[in-house]
């Protein structure tokens, strides 16, 4: 129990005051936008590995009748088969990432304007 009190205090600490809200108006938006980049990356690495799994089927179905029972044959569909899973948990990573993303953004958008509520609230009681 001590230890869930310990990084609820941690994470409470972190919270940004609305003085700083410039700082941390460019914090965030340096941080989404290294997450979009990265989200870009592995989105073409994505991509990369589904043609190859679209290739390995294009080659299969071309010659799977000729070399079906040749080791060749098998090499390749073995090959297909497990860039092809190796695929589908790529994707899925991709869109689990993605939608962290998006969740963030979504989170940082109202955590800023609640920030600028109290520093609006802030400066009419100070008048």
């Amino acid at each position: 129990m001590e230890n869930k009190d310990s990084i609820r205090n941690r994470l409470l600490a972190h919270l940004p005051q609305p003085e700083n809200l410039a700082a941390y108006r460019e914090e965030v938006t340096s941080t989404l936008e290294k997450n979009e980049k990265e989200l870009r990356r592995e989105k073409w690495g994505t991509g990369i590995l589904w043609f190859y799994v679209v290739l390995g089927l294009a080659i299969y179905a071309y010659q799977g009748d000729r070399w079906l029972n040749t080791s060749q044959g098998h090499f390749v569909e073995v090959f297909t088969s497990v860039f092809f899973l190796m695929a589908l948990a790529v994707n899925t990573k991709h869109f689990v990432n993605r939608s962290r993303v998006e969740i963030l953004k979504e989170v940082k958008q109202v955590q800023l304007q609640v920030l600028e509520l109290q520093a609006s609230i802030e400066k009419s009681g100070e008048r």
